[in-house]
């Protein structure tokens, strides 16, 4: 895309174009590319205080995506194991509440209902359940907390990304003063 420049603009940027524009590493392409020849220009034409503040806000956005990416790396590390032992114990406990489904569907105290002690077993029993099946349901919230946790650390910042941004300041300083 040819992007149209006034004749002094034109002049400008004629006279300060390159023979070889600089590279940029292209995260999508994971290859070093040159600039098109409309940045070239862009770059050009800016105002120097703008490609200084641009630069400053580079160095910064990189420091901050190398401690992202290293956090994001233990984070994963983190949850891996977490989810894991979310895994274990919702196995664990789904079988002792599938279990106890069982037993309650095929407990039949017919004629003895009445008696004391058959409601008594039954609400003992009925007590542990309660508690396997709310220890069910947190393990499940504690799964989707851990996806939700996964699909925003996929999101972070990767080390191609990383590298992308930090060859910025190249280009952009190629064309300061």
């Amino acid at each position: 895309m040819a992007v149209e420049l006034s004749s002094d603009e034109q002049a400008r940027v004629a006279a300060a174009r390159l023979p070889v524009r600089p590279d940029y590493y292209n995260a999508a392409l994971q290859a070093d590319q040159p600039i098109s020849q409309d940045f070239e220009a862009f770059l050009i034409l800016q105002n120097p205080v703008t490609i200084a503040s641009t630069l400053t806000w580079l160095t910064t956005a990189g420091l901050l995506s190398e401690l992202t990416i290293g956090r994001d790396s233990l984070a994963f590390e983190a949850l891996v194991v977490s989810r894991e032992d979310t895994a274990d114990q919702l196995d664990e406990v789904t079988d002792s509440t599938a279990l106890f489904t069982t037993f309650r569907n095929e407990f039949q105290a017919g004629k003895f209902s009445e008696a004391t002690e058959v409601s008594l077993v039954i609400r003992d029993l009925q007590a542990t359940a309660d508690e396997l099946f709310a220890k069910e349901d947190q393990l499940r919230h504690r799964r989707q907390v851990e996806q939700r946790v996964e699909n925003n650390l996929s999101q972070s910042v990767s080390p191609a990304q990383l590298r992308e941004l930090q060859s910025w300041p190249t280009p952009l300083s190629t064309y300061t003063g």
